[in-house]
């Protein structure tokens, strides 16, 4: 399994209104310039952000103030970049920012 911290961009599934709680499900993905379509959700579970990386990416005092996302959700999914190639196992990290907004991170792959 290989380790990253990439910026991703996600689709994700709307969850139903009716449902309180549900959280949006991750349908596809960009990574590298290439879109992966996620096959299967394997797992979810919650982990604590890297807060040390924003920390020191941030000058100043101010520094653990600035961390915004002390908690993330992980998904662990199978995706392939296209029906004919092979599919891999991610782990997407989605944690909220300020202003409503929410960051995807790719932090492994097992392909």
């Amino acid at each position: 399994m290989r380790s990253y911290q990439d910026q991703i961009e996600v689709r994700v599934a709307v969850p139903d209104e009716g449902e309180p709680g549900t959280e949006q499900t991750p349908t596809m993905f960009v990574w590298r310039g290439r879109l992966y379509v996620v096959r299967a959700v394997l797992s979810r579970w919650r982990a604590r952000a890297d807060w040390w990386r924003t920390a020191l990416q941030t000058e100043g005092s101010a520094a653990l103030a600035a961390v915004v996302a002390p908690e993330q959700t992980v998904w662990r999914v199978e995706a392939s970049p296209g029906r004919q190639l092979g599919v891999g196992t991610y782990d997407l990290a989605c944690a909220p920012e300020t202003g409503g907004t929410v960051r995807w991170t790719l932090l492994r792959v097992a392909d």
